[in-house]
């Protein structure tokens, strides 16, 4: 036996048995696979650094939660003798919070409607960037022609008042650049075909009425608050009807 080679192969029934050690396993497993990948990658549509829709995305949802932060950030708050009347107080700045609850819904569904756009996107395009620019400004801007709406309405003044038609004009102007900004950003993505396969057509061309309707309708009250000031507040209360409206219409035209 001394000087004898001594096998350490396995052998069953007198034949050796093949076998790999967990890492050559592994290696084969990738090798194997790779030709896969290398395909899948091919597949899939090159984006160009800048125009990712992820990142966009995460942006506008930023700027968005910013925008709701600073609408709470300009209601009026009490202070000294005010404490004693507050009751009174929030009589008094009724149109401050009205203001507030109106400015915070159409925030949050535009972008609601905006955060599920994104979620149906392969890309985006330089047009779409571009149309974040009004978006987003009007958005950032909303609290302040919120502030002075509710300023104006707090004050008291008549009807006839310059001040008062124009804070309530820029505040409907404001809401509506930014729900057909909203509007031109659905149709942009369906005209240049920025969509997921899967993506739901005829859901997001209801969208892109929906939004380009309310954003008319909204324009139309801001025109309304220069001879018509004390009603465009109860024009605003209709907005839901004017997009139940829309879907009826786009229904029967199916």
């Amino acid at each position: 036996m001394r000087g004898e080679a001594v096998s350490i192969e396995p052998r069953a029934h007198g034949r050796p048995v093949a076998f790999r050690l967990p890492f050559e396993a592994a290696s084969a497993r990738m090798l194997a696979s790779a030709p896969l990948l290398l395909e899948s990658r091919m597949a899939m549509p090159q984006v160009r650094p800048g125009l990712t829709h992820e990142r966009v995305g995460i942006f506008a949802d930023a700027i968005f939660a910013i925008a709701i932060t600073l609408l709470a950030l300009e209601l009026p708050r009490p202070e000294g003798e005010d404490f004693r009347r507050l009751g009174s107080f929030f009589g008094d700045h009724f149109g401050s919070f009205m203001a507030f609850a109106i400015a915070f819904l159409m925030l949050w569904f535009t972008w609601r409607a905006h955060h599920t756009l994104f979620d149906q996107l392969q890309r985006v395009s330089q047009l779409v960037l571009l149309l974040h620019i009004p978006l987003l400004f009007f958005v950032v801007f909303l609290p302040y022609t919120t502030s002075l709406f509710g300023e104006a309405n707090a004050s008291h003044l008549p009807a006839e008042a310059d001040g008062r038609a124009l804070a309530t004009g820029l505040f409907a102007g404001n809401e509506a650049i930014l729900l057909l900004a909203q509007g031109a950003l659905f149709t942009l993505v369906l005209a240049q075909r920025l969509h997921r396969p899967d993506t739901d057509l005829q859901r997001l061309r209801a969208n892109a009425f929906i939004y380009w309707a309310i954003g008319i309708y909204w324009l139309l009250t801001a025109a309304a608050s220069a001879w018509a000031v004390d009603a465009v507040p109860f024009l605003w209360l209709a907005t839901p009807l004017v997009a139940a409206g829309t879907v009826r219409v786009l229904r029967m035209r199916r």
